[in-house]
């Protein structure tokens, strides 16, 4: 898996909530250790966010949609 760190503006967007890559303001959690969170939006984009360090972006993984539940498979 290719990492790609994050600009300081597309960290600013992923700290508001906000896909970089896609606009999407919908998220399901994954995987998390210490502070470290796994996230993707639900257009499948995959990021590993750990406030205050910058995001990275491990590219897009498989998520569905059941009514207003979203499951990824990280």
């Amino acid at each position: 898996m290719e990492l790609e760190r994050l600009s300081k503006e597309d960290n600013d967007k992923l700290n508001s909530g906000i896909c970089p890559k896609c606009g999407s303001t919908h998220f399901v959690q994954g995987p998390s250790g210490g502070n470290a969170q796994n996230i993707a939006c639900e257009n499948g984009h995959r990021f590993w966010f750990a406030p205050p360090f910058t995001a990275e972006y491990q590219g897009k993984i498989k998520v569905e949609r059941d009514g207003d539940i979203l499951r990824a498979y990280f």
